[in-house]
């Protein structure tokens, strides 16, 4: 039969593994199914006409090779069935010609032809799907890498705010002092202001005050300068009783009148000098008072330099803590320093094994790389200690995925061997089956000795079918090697494997041990900054308490200053009441003066005019006066 007028079968089955292995008897007894290869090709085709649709257009060419390679697979099943076909007619057929021969050999050159091209496409698609598979693990990483950078992006951004809100708030804080510092000063001003203007007041009022003193002895010697004058008019009234009664009886009257006038000029002068008395008073109360409203004042001064010496105390300790922090950072940096001597010591001591080990060179290359990043991640432990965790997490992935696949190899090789175990079986079958036939023919070869001709077509098969034993025992020798290839890479992974994990194990103490002392450090500086927060926050409390109590304390005084203004106005305003009392009584005494000095000048008109009308009344009158 020829490999056209067959149906083409289903594709057969490979992996990334099965390089060069020989096509199994399962595969050539599955070939037999013509529709279940139909089925299988028609929906390989259909999978590749839905490609679009599945497929992005870089893997069309990756379903092509596919494609190729089904087909492939599909004429060499094909050529397999005609070379077994073509192997059966010549054992069931007795005679032979040499169209069988030709057709034998030519379908062999095809086998062998589908296989080295199935072969070809087989390196090809796994090669592609290496090269996929690689991509994806590229495209994998770049992602993760991507996904990492964008959290710490994000990390580092949210840190930055919240530094921004804390400076927002400081910044506020120190403008909310400085404005009540501000407050602080004007309301100073203002009081030394105030201070200033009640002492001016008060040397006015005192100025007045003295001016009216001088003003009151004044009246009291006009008043003591009119007692007399009295006093004189008096005497001059008791001569002049005698002849002029009713000048006399008008005089007294007068004189009593004059008395009582003059004892009520008194009582209002001891009055005016006991409001007086009172007005110093209350000026001494007010002296007093500014003296308490001074030191008050020196005080809060005395308490403002307080306030401001322990600002000056918070910013010394503020300096000694970024000074400790300084000496930390320098601590931390001669730790590091420390660490790399350390790791430059066991580079030295790595180089020296190399030196005594020549077997170990690639280890030590390892090691060196393994020094060198330990070197990279001490030099910046504190921003790489999360990328080393998810690195150390990406290798624990890798070596899970190492593992995976170790595991599937273990797999395909209890499948390679499964496969071994039925080709053992089939060649010894097939063996079995050769020494039936081989028995069958030397009966029939002994009973066909006669003809020579019969002898020479056994004897070909024979020897035909020795070469093919020895194909097939070359094959097995082949898949024993592959097995045995396979066996050797599979133990080599798992060495590089428990190698790598050694390494990662270190990797991860070592990390764990920076990660510790780091998580140490920084738990340190967190306790001293949460410590110089905690004392600046209470010192900030101790001073706002200290600010509210100047603020109430200044209120307190506010107040006290508008009590001492109200009690100074009403004083104000009584002194001038007081004023307008005395000035209304000296102007009622001086018209009362005018109309005594008018009295007195009628009285001496009148003694005038009697002194010129009689001699006699005027000597009795000199000598009386003379007396």
């Amino acid at each position: 039969m020829s490999p056209e007028g067959k149906p083409q079968s289903s594709p057969l089955g490979f992996s990334p593994i099965r390089e060069g292995l020989p096509l199994s008897r399962r595969d050539l007894d599955n070939s037999d199914e013509p529709e279940e290869g139909n089925r299988a090709c028609t929906s390989v085709q259909a999978r590749a006409e839905s490609g679009p649709e599945n497929f992005s257009s870089g893997k069309s060419p990756f379903l092509k090779v596919l494609i190729d390679a089904e087909a492939a697979s599909s004429a060499a099943a094909i050529q397999l069935v005609a070379f077994k076909d073509a192997v059966d007619n010549e054992f069931a057929s007795s005679g032979r010609s040499t169209k069988d021969k030709s057709q034998i050999t030519r379908q062999k050159v095809l086998l062998l032809e589908k296989l080295e091209e199935f072969r070809r496409l087989n390196k090809s698609v796994r090669q592609k799907l290496k090269q996929l598979q690689d991509a994806e693990a590229y495209r994998i990483d770049a992602d993760r890498k991507m996904e990492t950078l964008l959290k710490w992006i994000r990390n580092a951004e949210s840190e930055n705010e919240n530094l921004k809100k804390d400076l927002d708030e400081t910044e506020k804080r120190i403008g909310k002092l400085m404005d009540l510092r501000r407050e602080e000063q004007e309301n100073i001003k203002s009081l030394v202001h105030t201070t200033k203007s009640i002492e001016t007041t008060r040397a006015h009022l005192q100025g007045q005050l003295r001016n009216k003193e001088a003003e009151n002895n004044r009246l009291t010697v006009h008043l003591r300068s009119l007692e007399r004058t009295v006093a004189e008019q008096r005497s001059e009234i008791d001569q002049l009783k005698t002849s002029f009664a009713s000048l006399t009886k008008k005089a007294v009257k007068d004189k009593e009148s004059l008395r009582k006038a003059a004892q009520a000029q008194k009582l209002r002068a001891e009055r005016f000098e006991a409001a007086i008395e009172k007005c110093t008073a209350q000026l001494k109360e007010k002296d007093s008072q500014l003296a308490k409203a001074r030191s008050e004042r020196d005080s809060r001064r005395r308490r403002k330099e307080q306030v401001t010496d322990e600002k000056e105390k918070l910013a010394a300790q503020i300096d000694l803590m970024k000074s400790e922090l300084a000496e930390l950072t320098l601590r931390l940096q001669k730790e590091r320093d420390e660490l790399t001597a350390a790791n430059e010591r066991m580079a030295q001591s790595l180089d020296k094994l190399i030196a005594d080990n020549e077997d170990l060179t690639i280890t030590n290359a390892i090691l060196k790389s393994s020094v060198a990043q330990l070197e990279e991640q001490l030099a910046d432990c504190e921003s790489a200690l999360v990328e080393e965790k998810t690195i150390s997490l990406e290798k624990k992935h890798e070596a899970e995925q190492c593992h995976f696949q170790v595991a599937e190899l273990k797999a395909e090789i209890d499948s390679l061997q499964i496969k071994y175990a039925n080709l053992l079986r089939e060649t010894r079958t097939t063996q079995d089956v050769k020494e039936t036939e081989v028995e069958k023919m030397e009966t029939q070869s002994k009973q066909l000795r006669s003809s020579l001709e019969m002898k020479e077509s056994v004897h070909e098969a024979n020897l035909k079918l020795q070469e093919k034993v020895n194909s097939l025992q070359r094959k097995i020798d082949q898949v024993q090697q592959e097995n045995l290839e396979l066996v050797r890479k599979l133990a080599a992974q798992d060495e590089a494997l428990s190698y790598s994990n050694r390494q990662l194990d270190q990797r991860s103490s070592e990390c764990q041990a920076l990660g510790r002392q780091l998580e140490g450090a920084l738990s340190d500086v967190r306790e001293q900054v949460s410590k110089v927060k905690s004392q600046t926050s209470s010192r900030e409390e101790a001073l706002q308490t200290k600010i509210l109590q100047l603020q109430a304390e200044q209120s307190r005084r506010n107040n006290e200053l508008k009590l001492l203004r109200e009690s100074k106005q009403n004083a104000e305003k009584q002194f001038e009441v007081r004023l307008k009392n005395l000035q209304l009584s000296l102007d009622q005494s001086e018209t009362h003066k005018r109309s005594i000095q008018n009295y007195v000048d009628f009285l001496k008109k009148s003694y005038m005019t009697i002194f010129d009308e009689g001699l006699q009344t005027s000597a009795f009158g000199s000598s009386y006066f003379l007396k």
